[in-house]
């Protein structure tokens, strides 16, 4: 509490003694005063204070408004009922004040103190009228009570919802982070496994030709260290990409708040929740997209003994949205992973984009294959010297899954269902096919008949 708010507590606590004392001294004895004016004054003062020190109140009003509940409930057990009929005055007053205050304690108070709070103020609000009710039965006094824990439920719903509404956009906000983080996890590994997959390829290539020729030991190291830079950077990439997504100071619903947010005007907060930025920092590079395969499928050849070709159509590139771009990207990515890990043995690999249809047959498409001849047993002859990767090294080389393989594809067609696309995967022609269909974002030239 601030030396301010300390001092206005002081002002209004010495404001209702000296308002009680006038009191006693107008009506001649301390046992004149009205009845309830006690606790109407003390809710009063607590309710000016809350007011005079917002923001800074409303997360400090737990305490106080049991006090004030307490002091209710006091006045309604031990004073003596009004004889005149308009001698409850003094406690509608109390009343109106406490249903104010428990409205801002349910929408502003930390949950386990505002329950408590609510709880004292709700029942001294209930049971105040009880000892008016004339000719006290169980039925009246039920009906009573059950006619003032109306205004108090209101009070809870008018201070309770906004919470609540608030409590369920921070866990979404919180979800869809989430999510988003995961997925840029997924890309991370795909992206990086690529790669290492490529320095393991390069690596035991290196160990193989080193006896008979060692002069290709320095370009396969060089490969090593440019895919090793390669994974650097999509690690780099990524990372940063987490950390903007940690960057909006969304924190759990449930996480104490050491300091209450100052209050600013609607118009205000709005204009300075437009200003931080919504996109990733300049220094952040997008994920790759279908533009940069080429230099994919380059790579890829180059790490292995695995010859890769692209074939494209000089428009294919461009007909794809920036994120069905990055998915198909990804795919090929995982696909020509997969060759690396599954099929070592494989000796082509095709990747071809051609324009197409969904399978409704109405929306223009782009279809993307990833096609090797994983099961093709290379034949050699006496007088023609064997490759450096045979089908018995390609057995040897493999690395062992453990169980742990069979989840990239899968992950990765409901990522291209999402983007509006399809996939599907499987032998084919003696080898595996991996084909996926993209939905156009714009349509391709048409050839002249």
């Amino acid at each position: 509490m601030t030396r301010r708010d300390l001092a206005l507590a002081v002002i209004y606590a010495a404001t209702g003694c000296a308002a009680l004392g006038a009191l006693a001294l107008a009506y001649g004895t301390k046992a004149a005063v009205p009845y309830g004016a006690l606790p109407a004054i003390a809710a009063t003062t607590l309710l000016l204070w809350t007011l005079s020190c917002w923001p800074r109140s409303r997360v400090r009003l737990a305490r106080p408004l049991v006090l004030a509940g307490a002091l209710s409930l006091i006045t309604t057990a031990v004073s003596d009922p009004p004889a005149t009929p308009g001698g409850s005055v003094w406690r509608l007053a109390e009343m109106a004040a406490l249903l104010v205050l428990l409205a801002v304690v349910a929408r502003w108070v930390p949950l386990r103190q505002a329950t408590t709070a609510g709880a004292v103020a709700g029942v001294a609000v209930v049971a105040w009228t009880l000892p008016l009710v004339p000719a006290p039965s169980l039925l009246s006094l039920a009906g009573a009570a059950a006619f003032w824990s109306l205004p108090v439920l209101g009070a809870a719903v008018i201070g309770g919802y906004p919470r609540l509404v608030e409590h369920r956009r921070c866990r979404l906000i919180i979800e869809t982070r989430r999510s988003q983080q995961l997925e840029l996890a997924r890309d991370l590994h795909d992206f990086v496994a690529h790669d290492i997959s490529g320095i393991v390829a390069q690596a035991q290539a290196a160990r193989f030709v080193a006896e008979s020729d060692p002069g290709q030991a320095l370009p396969a190291l060089e490969r090593i260290e440019r895919a090793g830079l390669n994974a650097l950077a999509s690690m780099d990439r990524t990372v940063r990409m987490l950390h903007e997504a940690n960057g909006n100071g969304i924190e759990r619903p449930d996480t104490p708040q050491p300091k209450p947010p100052p209050l600013r005007p609607q118009g205000e907060a709005q204009a300075q929740a437009s200003h931080p930025p919504l996109t990733p920092p300049p220094d952040i590079e997008p994920l790759p997209g279908v533009d940069q395969l080429p230099s994919l499928i380059e790579r890829f050849t180059s790490a292995g003994a695995t010859e890769a070709r692209l074939a494209t159509p000089s428009d294919a590139l461009g007909s794809l949205s920036r994120e069905t771009s990055s998915t198909a990207y990804r795919m090929v990515v995982e696909a020509l992973t997969n060759v690396r890990r599954h099929a070592p043995g494989a000796t082509r690999v095709e990747v071809t984009l051609t324009p197409a249809r969904t399978d409704a047959g109405h929306t223009p498409a782009i279809e993307i294959q990833i096609v090797n001849n994983a099961t093709t047993t290379p034949t050699t002859t006496p007088t023609t010297p064997a490759p450096a990767i045979t089908p018995t090294t390609a057995s040897r080389i493999r690395r062992k899954r453990d169980g742990h393989g069979g989840r990239g594809l899968t992950a990765l067609r409901e990522r291209i269902h999402t983007a509006g696309g399809t996939l599907s995967y499987g032998p084919y022609e003696g080898g595996w096919r991996v084909r996926a269909v993209f939905p156009q974002t714009r349509t391709l030239p048409q050839e002249p008949s």
